[in-house]
């Protein structure tokens, strides 16, 4: 999202999300792309995104909302991606 004030369209529990950012670093399934349904709000501008295997609070600069999707998004829906190993320090 580019502007906070996108964040008055989101109604949680039916407004999808998609990740512009690489979460991976807190779970290897959350790469840019990956589709998930707001839920709730854990601070003023992080909300509470649960995705299919998890859920995470998710800075709303990192997501786009997807529009004419709703509900709980599916493993189907979400990118193919196979985790890469990482090394200490990594970000």
């Amino acid at each position: 999202m580019e502007d906070r004030g996108e964040l008055a369209r989101i109604e949680f529990g039916k407004t999808r999300v998609v990740l512009t950012r690489d979460l991976s670093v807190m779970n290897p399934n959350l790469v840019p792309g990956s589709k998930g349904l707001v839920i709730g709000k854990l601070a003023n501008y992080t909300l509470k995104v649960a995705f299919p295997r998890v859920t995470v609070g998710v800075n709303w600069k990192d997501c786009d909302i997807v529009t004419g999707e709703t509900g709980m998004p599916t493993d189907a829906d979400q990118p193919k991606v196979i985790p890469r190993p990482r090394h200490m320090g990594e970000e």
